[in-house]
């Protein structure tokens, strides 16, 4: 980068300008090749809701949707159909929208492998045994701290095969991810949705790899419970595996429900404080069953807050799952804990 360049940036941070900055510097970055300025760049784009300026959004929520192809069930597109009203009509009348084959084969495969090398990059790195390659795949920003608490501790028995790792733990996927959504046209997609620009975040921005566990029973939660209230937020759930249904790895099952309800946690049999009960989720499926989706790799899922889900593990298993976890947010009313996140 040349000194003018960055007389620019500097120049475009005094005056607030992060968009600017970001691009001037994304013109001389090669993802992955100089780790250095990756992770300049992500910093930026978590530093950038701090600094920038974010107008109110006095819009009714939840907007104005059609009324779902089908009451009580999943709705379930071709990419070539997703818009503003599918989006809406999917996540508020039928608690969730399957998009088909909405990511190609290549970027698939490609993000698949950087799911590996991002655990096995961090396990090396919680170990000190850390190479240049692996400084190309995890390198944790100063501004950020914690993990995904609920997949357990960083430390040395974190094991390299599975896992989940913060996208921005890798500044390398982080920004290869950052050019596939906008390649997708998410920016303009969720901004009519929201009414309002939208952004990412640090703690709800995540790569997964789940082991089969065919003994193991999931906890049904809703992330609201997690993320507070008067939010706007919609997840972009991305199957890199095929899984669900009768496939080899664990899916997810989902209530295809419409209410925008919080469900009390801790009681009726919940094996965890910040789970619903299975007593309470069997009355609720008396109405609205839950459904287990077959995903192809490529396939997204996406739903809100309000939707009640669990990993769906099964006596079948034998095969990993990967996948993308992208929650969105209204920029007006975006959590500052969850650290939102320029994209």
């Amino acid at each position: 980068m040349d000194s003018e360049t960055a007389s620019d940036v500097a120049a475009a941070l005094a005056a607030d300008d992060y968009p600017g900055a970001i691009a001037r510097l994304e013109k001389f970055a090669s993802r992955g090749e100089n780790p250095a300025l990756d992770q300049r760049i992500l910093d930026l784009r978590i530093e950038a809701f701090q600094r920038m300026q974010w107008p109110e959004n006095p819009l009714q929520w939840p907007r104005e949707f059609e009324a779902p192809r089908q009451a009580g069930k999943l709705a379930d597109i071709d990419a070539s159909e997703l818009d503003i009203e599918t989006l809406k009509s999917g996540v508020f009348g039928s608690g969730g929208l399957i998009v088909r084959e909405l990511v190609e084969p290549g970027q698939v495969a490609m993000l698949r492998e950087g799911i590996d090398c991002a655990l096995a990059a961090r396990h090396a790195a919680v170990k000190g045994e850390a190479t240049e390659v692996d400084r190309s795949w995890y390198g944790r920003s100063n501004s950020v701290a914690g993990g995904p608490v609920q997949f357990g501790n960083l430390g040395k028995r974190t094991p390299a095969d599975s896992g989940s790792v913060w996208a921005v733990d890798s500044p390398r996927m982080a920004l290869h991810l950052i050019a596939l959504y906008r390649e997708l046209g998410l920016p303009s997609l969720l901004e009519g949705y929201f009414g309002e620009a939208a952004l990412l975040s640090v703690k709800k921005w995540v790569l997964r790899k789940v082991k089969p566990n065919p003994g193991q029973v999931a906890g049904w939660h809703q992330d609201g419970r997690f993320l507070g209230e008067d939010i706007r937020t919609v997840n972009m759930w991305i199957a890199l595996s095929d899984c669900g249904g009768d496939a080899a790895a664990p899916g997810m099952d989902i209530i295809p429900a419409s209410r925008r309800v919080i469900h009390e946690t801790g009681t009726a049999g919940a094996d965890f404080d910040w789970t619903v009960g299975p007593g309470l989720v069997a009355g609720i499926e008396k109405s609205t069953p839950a459904e287990n989706p077959r995903f192809r790799p490529g396939d997204a899922l996406f739903f809100d807050e309000f939707n009640l889900h669990r990993t769906g593990f099964a006596s079948h298993h034998t095969e990993y799952r990967y996948a993308v976890e992208s929650w969105f947010f209204a920029a007006s009313r975006a959590p500052h804990k969850q650290q939102p996140v320029l994209f």
